[in-house]
């Protein structure tokens, strides 16, 4: 093993130590599931064995679903457009029917922060949206439909991914707000919304200086 992939699991031992101290360890277990399964890399997978090539060596390099499609493969991109959207689904399902911790939430967060941030791909994975749109579906079944909506209508119509991505989370962040704000919608859920949507601004951070330097590159 190289020196340098053994100060990453170095690394990562410690932040688990140091965490395993701070919650309680239910729920560091439930952390650390819900990461390694949104860790499973659904688009490099299916590129590599389906279309035998190396996601990370096309377009943007991300393994999501609008990099799939860009490498024109349209069937592969929408399999890892639903394979990362059930990986979001499955877990946040299983918690929501069989936990009973109150901050099982958090745990659903690795979910996504493991698609992203991927360890068997040295972290580098997607941006995080078809699995976050997912756990939304469960958690908020009514504001995540809308949000998908707004999410399908623009990515039709401009055919710019991340504006569509972007749109999607600030939608069912500002319905969560709404529901909140009047009692529809418990603190955890609002508090979720609101953390995914800083998590996916920042995962598109370059692609919102392209957007403001009209230099983001479109989809189909």
């Amino acid at each position: 093993m190289s020196p340098n992939l053994l100060r990453v699991f170095g690394g990562v031992k410690i932040a688990l130590a140091s965490l395993s101290a701070l919650v309680p360890m239910e729920l560091f277990l439930l952390c650390i599931l819900g990461y390694l399964i949104g860790s499973i890399p659904t688009g490099y997978l299916l590129m590599k064995y389906a279309a035998g090539k190396d996601i990370r060596e096309l377009g943007s390099h991300s393994t999501g679903a609008t990099n799939v499609l860009r490498s024109g493969n349209k069937t592969l991109a929408l399999l890892t457009l639903l394979g990362d959207a059930l990986k979001g689904i499955f877990f946040t399902l299983t918690l929501k029917l069989f936990c009973d911790d109150p901050f099982w939430l958090v745990a659903v967060f690795c979910c996504t922060i493991g698609h992203a941030y991927p360890i068997w791909l040295a972290f580098k994975g997607g941006k995080g949206v078809a699995t976050s749109a997912g756990i939304f579906l469960v958690i908020a079944p009514a504001y995540a439909a809308l949000s998908i909506l707004v999410w399908a209508v623009l990515a039709k119509f401009l055919k710019i991914s991340s504006v569509a991505s972007l749109a999607l989370s600030i939608s069912f962040a500002a319905l969560c707000t709404y529901g909140f704000i009047f009692g529809q919608t418990n603190l955890n859920v609002f508090l979720f919304s609101l953390a995914s949507l800083v998590f996916l601004i920042f995962t598109h951070c370059e692609n919102i200086r392209r957007i403001m330097h009209q230099d983001e590159q479109k989809v189909g």
